[in-house]
């Protein structure tokens, strides 16, 4: 029943991501407001490709780790529609806490800038830039749910579908909200925040569904001030080669230039602007480093 689920919302998700950007295409167009770049488009619709090139074989990992943690679940939660809802909002939990770490870990960003290094924000663009590699590093955090007792299949199933909701949040043409939905969802708003690269903004709002999680865990923050998109070090490319691996290269090269296998180990799992000189990311402008400048990576 739920991997039919999944794989039926998947299927509708396409035609609807379609829709959506067609609409959002055509209207800035019309408006002459210059959000769409083609070099731009092309590159995040080839890293799309890429993503979905990977995406069924990430997918069966996922599956198999929860079907192997499903063998040693403390509960035995029925796997009916009713039980559904509260699956979404655990796994939505799990996504906050998976969607922090790809941020705040350096081997997590170094696989999630690419998400992050488009300058532009729109549907057929930033929200097709995907990482070939972040899942691999899924399971791990919805893991937990099928050992608490979730059944796999309702949670993968729920995992596909607060991935489809997060797909409308990558627009400009939507405007704040209703105060009460702003306070309890993710909304556009929220979601260009998340994509700035002003330095107040960066490291917040990383709820997918629900961006309560964000007020609870004190990563949330106001669209205010005017965003500018994109990561503070611009790599200003449109090859998707460069762009889907420039996060890796530049963590290579810092391995290779840091003294001390200890030191070179704490760079994959330490934030991303951390030195071994033990100052790491004391300030917000140090912070601006971690978004793959590797020359002020190193100097820090």
């Amino acid at each position: 029943m739920w991997t039919e689920f999944a794989v039926n919302i998947s299927s509708v998700a396409v035609i609807i991501y379609v829709f959506l950007a067609l609409i959002e295409v055509s209207l800035d167009l019309a408006h002459k407001e210059g959000h769409y770049k083609l070099k731009d488009s092309l590159c995040s619709m080839t890293m799309g490709g890429f993503y979905l090139g990977t995406k069924l074989l990430m997918k069966s990992l996922t599956l198999v780790v929860l079907l192997f943690a499903g063998q040693y679940s403390v509960f035995d939660f029925s796997a009916q529609w009713w039980l559904f809802p509260v699956a979404y909002i655990v796994a939505d939990f799990c996504f906050y806490w998976l969607h922090r770490f790809i941020h705040e870990v350096r081997i997590g960003w170094a696989a999630h800038i690419n998400h992050h290094s488009s300058q532009e924000y729109n549907l057929a663009g930033t929200a097709l830039r995907q990482s070939f590699a972040e899942p691999i590093m899924e399971p791990f955090f919805y893991a937990p749910m099928v050992l608490i007792g979730f059944d796999p299949l309702m949670t993968l199933a729920a995992i596909e579908v607060n991935l489809i909701y997060m797909y409308w949040l990558h627009t400009r043409k939507i405007g704040k909200l209703h105060s009460v939905f702003e306070f309890w969802f993710s909304t556009p708003s929220h979601h260009r925040v998340h994509h700035a690269c002003n330095v107040q903004y960066l490291d917040k709002n990383y709820g997918g569904t629900l961006i309560i999680f964000d007020r609870m865990f004190g990563s949330f923050e106001e669209e205010d001030e005017c965003v500018v998109f994109g990561i503070p070090e611009q790599i200003n490319t449109f090859n998707p080669i460069v762009v889907s691996f420039h996060g890796w290269i530049a963590l290579a090269r810092d391995i290779i230039k840091t003294p001390g296998l200890l030191n070179k180990t704490k760079l994959l799992f330490m934030p991303p602007g951390w030195a071994p000189d033990g100052r790491g990311l004391t300030t917000k402008e140090k912070q601006s480093a971690y978004y793959g400048n590797e020359k002020q990576l190193m100097s820090l």
